[in-house]
């Protein structure tokens, strides 16, 4: 009989000790789920910093990009009429120089609207008329291959866009400060002359290879 008393006792210290062990475990759970939530808490304000502090970084960014590319947009604008200020000066020169032309009319970034079609409209960099010829001058900054295949395309339709000088001669000019030597024999072989900056001031290269009109 006290045997059996005996292990009722000792089950039921053991009872107590299990129950307080699992007592003691729930704390020790609910504690670290705390930390553990209080962590992914911290993680996620780190996280929302962070996105945060990229977003913000970005936008930065990007408004430095749209101002760089504004600057680079004002600069190139600004290149491109520096050196059309220095080539029509030049034009003047040339056509009374080299070509005889008893000056008319001198216009520098000239827009024209086509008479029969109001939406199609040309602006001349430089152009000068003059009694029995107009001198027809592109300028650009830098030279492309493409920038000279435009100008090409558009010689045979000027007197489009100028019907009151049509039978005069046409003498086309494409200008830049530097002209590279592959374009200058394309713009000859198309009897285009080529001008751009010599020793002391602007020069036509290809004068002498081109017949005169």
């Amino acid at each position: 009989m006290a045997t059996v008393e005996q292990d009722i006792a000792n089950l039921k210290t053991d009872t107590a000790e299990l129950r307080n062990l699992l007592r003691v475990l729930g704390e020790e759970i609910r504690e670290f789920r705390a930390n553990v939530d209080a962590a992914q808490a911290n993680w996620e304000q780190r996280w929302a910093k962070l996105e945060q502090e990229r977003e913000k970084e970005r936008q930065e960014r990007e408004k430095e990009r749209r101002e760089m590319n504004k600057r680079w947009g004002e600069l190139a604008n600004k290149m491109g009429t520096l050196v059309e200020d220095i080539v029509a000066p030049n034009i003047r020169r040339v056509a009374r120089e080299l070509f005889g032309i008893e000056e008319v009319d001198f216009s520098v970034r000239r827009e024209v609207h086509h008479p029969a079609d109001k939406s199609r409209l040309k602006d001349f960099d430089a152009l000068l008329i003059g009694t029995d010829a107009i001198v027809l001058n592109e300028t650009k900054s830098t030279v492309r291959q493409s920038y000279i295949e435009e100008f090409i395309a558009f010689i045979p339709t000027v007197f489009e866009y100028l019907p009151e000088h049509r039978g005069k001669r046409v003498i086309p000019v494409f200008s830049s400060l530097y002209i590279p030597e592959q374009f200058v024999r394309y713009l000859t072989a198309n009897k285009i002359y080529a001008m751009a900056m010599g020793d002391e001031t602007m020069e036509i290269l290809n004068y002498n290879d081109i017949p005169k009109p």
